[in-house]
């Protein structure tokens, strides 16, 4: 007769610590989500004046690439990267795009049609500023992609000091609800993607792939 009892018990235990569990993890999900925003929020506010050995662009947008260029010609870093173009965007379609100098390009601009993701970016920063001898890079992107990207880079890289430079719309735009509501959507789904590289950097080795950067050089055929 205790049997029957005896399982109901257990299994209402069971449920509760299930709950509990349940109940801690959204917490520390939830927390975690809320200190997303406050680095995100952190990299949008850190210093524009610093410089660097050189700067490396994480493409996936004009924005991000304008800005870089715009660092490029006011001598913040010696040369640039722009990691993640496109196989089709040719040299001359990259200039005539950006508003860089043409001896400037040719000489200080390393193009990387290799990278697909921002693994992948990490992976051919790593190679490119070990080829180089870089010590000190600026690091370009969006905010909302810059927690992870430097998760990444320096996951990638040991010994090299990393400067954010977060790129993000105008804030003297009229922003509605929708915009509101896309904008935390696209954070959420980027802490998602954060919080799956934290614990793929912490089980992964580091990546040993050598970059296949390709020196943009006017004078080369199309």
């Amino acid at each position: 007769m205790t049997e029957p009892g005896g399982r109901a018990r257990r299994f209402g235990l069971m449920a509760r610590l299930l709950a509990s569990a349940a109940a801690i993890a959204l917490v520390f999900f939830a927390g975690g989500f809320l200190l997303f925003l406050v680095n995100v929020a952190h990299y949008r506010s850190a210093p524009a004046d610093q410089r660097a050995d050189a700067i490396v662009v994480l493409t996936g947008g004009h924005a991000r690439v304008d800005e870089a260029v715009r660092l490029l010609n006011d001598d913040m870093g010696a040369r640039l990267l722009i990691s993640g173009v496109h196989p089709s965007a040719s040299r001359k379609v990259l200039l005539k795009t950006f508003a860089v100098d043409e001896a400037q390009f040719a000489c200080c601009v390393d193009i990387d049609h290799d990278a697909l993701d921002t693994i992948g970016n990490a992976a051919e920063t790593a190679q490119w500023a070990a080829d180089h001898g870089f010590h000190s890079l600026i690091v370009v992107t969006n905010d909302y992609h810059m927690p992870r990207s430097l998760l990444e880079l320096r996951h990638a890289m040991k010994g090299v000091t990393l400067i954010p430079h977060a790129v993000f719309g105008d804030e003297n735009e009229a922003v509605g609800s929708e915009e509101w509501v896309r904008r935390y959507r696209v954070l959420f789904g980027e802490y998602l993607k954060y919080s799956a590289a934290r614990v793929r950097t912490v089980l992964a080795p580091v990546s040993g792939s050598r970059a296949a950067v390709e020196k943009a050089a006017l004078s080369t055929p199309n």
